[in-house]
C-alpha cells in the first residue's frame, strides 16, 4: 500500500504546487523593482526628478549623461541617502495591521569627471549607483490556515556607468554612458507553512543573482543665453536573477521541505525610459525648469518565467515552470522645480513630481504597495572652498492607501495598503 500512497501523493503535489507557483510566485516575486530611483545628485534630487536641462555634476552620467559636458574642472561626488517608510503598511480581514519590517533603506552613489587635457571639450566620467530596489518584509501575518507566517521580498540593483560627452559647439553638447549592473533578490513567502487539503507549499527563494548591460545617452542645447532643453533615453536594463535556490515546504504531503537546488526567473528588468524637459534661467539668481518622463513598465513587468529544478529529494517534481504577468503600465512622471542663488556661495533648491502606478489596479499586494503618487524636495547646497561644496536635500512622500480585493495571497479578500516617507541625502563634492 505505501508505493500506491506516495504515487498518489506525489501526483497530487507536482500538481498542486504547480497551480499554487502559478498563481503567486509571478505576481509576487520581487515585486520591489518597482522602487526605480527618480534623481540622481543633489541638483535632481532637490528639485524632485527635475534634471534634463539642469544636468552638469558627476551623477548627471545617470540623468542626462550630455551635462557633464559643461565641466570645466575635474569633480568627485558622493551622495548618502538614507530613506525612512514608516507609514508602509499592510491590513486585511484577517486582523492583520503592521508596517514592513524593512523601513529603513540606504542609497550611497558616487561619480567622477574630468574633461581630457588634451581635448577640452571632451569630458570622461565614471558613476556607481544605487540604481534600484527594495525590500518590504513581515512578520507573523495571520494567514487563512490559521497559523502566523512571514511574507519579506528584498531586491537591489548596483550600477558601474563609465560615460564620455562632447561639447560640440558653445550651445550644443552630447553624452554616451553604458553600464555594467548587478541584480541581487530573494523572497519568503510563507516558508513555514504546508496544507495538504488546498496543495499550499509555502516557499523561500534565496542567492538569485546575475550581471547584465544598459546604456544611456542625452543631448542638451542652449537655445539662448538663458535657457536649455534637454532630452534622454535609457535602455531597458535586463535583470539577470539565476544561480539561486529555493525551499519548498511539503511537509504536509509527507515530503519534508524540498531545497531545489537551482532557481531562476526570466524576464523581468528595470524599465527603458525617455526624458525631455528645459532649464530657465530667469535671473542671475533664480532659475525653473520642468521635466516630462515616459516609463516603459508593460515591458519591464511583462510575463515572467520562474523556474525551480534539481530537489534533492526522491519523488518531489523535479522540474517546476510558472509563466505568469506582473501586469506592468506605462507611466509618465512630471516635475518642477526650481533653484535661487543665495549668494556666491549657497543655493537653494525645491519642486514636485508626480508619478503615476507602475502595476494595475488588482495587482497590489504587500510585496508589490507602490502606490505613491507624489514627491515634494528641497535643498540647500553651500560652497565652503574653491575645492570643497556639501549639500543637504529632503524628499517628502506623502501618504498614499488603497484598497483593494487580494487574489494573491491567503491573507484574505479584503486587504488595504498604505505608502509614505521621507528621505535626506547628504552630498560632498571636491573640486580640483
Amino acid at each position: 500500500m505505501r508505493a500506491p500512497l506516495k504515487s498518489h501523493i506525489t501526483h497530487n503535489i507536482r500538481c498542486r504546487v504547480m497551480v499554487l507557483l502559478a498563481a503567486t510566485l509571478p505576481i509576487q516575486s520581487w515585486a520591489g523593482i518597482g522602487i526605480l530611483p527618480l534623481s540622481f545628485g543633489y541638483d535632481s534630487i532637490s528639485m524632485a526628478s527635475t534634471d534634463m536641462g539642469f544636468s552638469s555634476d558627476p551623477l548627471s552620467i545617470n540623468n542626462n549623461t550630455a551635462g557633464i559636458a559643461k565641466s570645466k574642472k575635474s569633480e568627485l561626488t558622493f551622495i548618502l541617502e538614507p530613506l525612512a517608510m514608516p507609514l508602509v503598511r499592510h491590513a486585511d480581514s484577517l486582523g492583520n495591521d503592521q508596517r514592513t519590517n524593512n523601513d529603513r533603506p540606504l542609497l550611497i552613489s558616487g561619480a567622477w569627471i574630468s574633461p581630457i587635457k588634451s581635448h577640452p571639450d571632451i569630458t570622461a566620467g565614471l558613476g556607481v549607483f544605487a540604481q534600484g530596489g527594495v525590500g518590504f518584509g513581515y512578520q507573523d501575518l495571520n494567514t487563512v490556515f490559521g497559523n502566523k507566517d512571514d511574507i519579506s521580498a528584498t531586491f537591489g540593483v548596483f550600477r558601474i556607468a563609465p560615460a564620455i560627452a562632447w561639447k560640440l559647439t558653445e550651445r550644443l553638447r552630447i553624452g554616451l554612458s553604458a553600464s555594467i549592473n548587478y541584480s541581487k533578490a530573494e523572497q519568503e513567502l510563507f516558508p513555514n507553512t504546508s496544507d495538504a487539503s488546498s496543495g499550499f507549499a509555502g516557499l523561500d527563494i534565496s542567492d538569485l543573482s546575475g550581471v547584465s548591460y544598459a546604456w544611456r545617452a542625452g543631448v542638451q542645447y542652449d537655445l539662448s543665453n538663458t535657457v536649455t532643453i534637454g532630452l534622454a533615453y535609457g535602455s531597458a536594463t535586463e535583470l539577470v536573477l539565476d544561480d539561486g535556490n529555493a525551499m519548498v515546504n511539503f511537509e504536509a504531503m509527507g515530503l519534508g521541505r524540498v531545497k531545489y537546488n537551482f532557481a531562476q526567473i526570466d524576464g523581468l528588468s528595470l524599465p527603458s525610459e525617455l526624458g525631455i524637459g528645459f532649464a530657465w534661467h530667469i535671473t542671475p539668481q533664480l532659475s525653473i525648469g520642468s521635466d516630462l518622463n515616459w516609463y516603459r513598465w508593460s515591458q519591464a513587468l511583462g510575463e515572467v518565467t520562474t523556474q525551480l529544478s534539481n530537489p534533492q529529494t526522491n519523488g518531489a517534481p523535479s522540474n517546476i515552470t510558472i509563466k505568469g504577468d506582473f501586469g506592468g503600465h506605462d507611466q509618465f512622471s512630471t516635475s518642477v522645480g526650481a533653484q535661487y542663488q543665495i549668494n556666491d556661495r549657497t543655493q537653494i533648491s525645491g519642486g514636485i513630481n508626480h508619478v503615476g502606478n507602475l502595476v494595475k489596479h488588482g495587482y497590489e499586494s504587500p510585496l508589490n504597495n507602490l502606490i505613491t503618487d507624489w514627491n515634494i524636495t528641497a535643498g540647500i547646497k553651500h560652497k565652503y572652498s574653491p575645492h570643497w561644496t556639501s549639500s543637504l536635500a529632503y524628499t517628502y512622500i506623502p501618504t498614499v492607501e488603497t484598497e483593494y480585493t487580494n487574489t494573491q495571497l491567503p491573507l484574505g479578500s479584503d486587504a488595504k495598503e498604505t505608502f509614505g516617507g521621507y528621505s535626506v541625502a547628504f552630498g560632498l563634492s571636491y573640486q580640483w
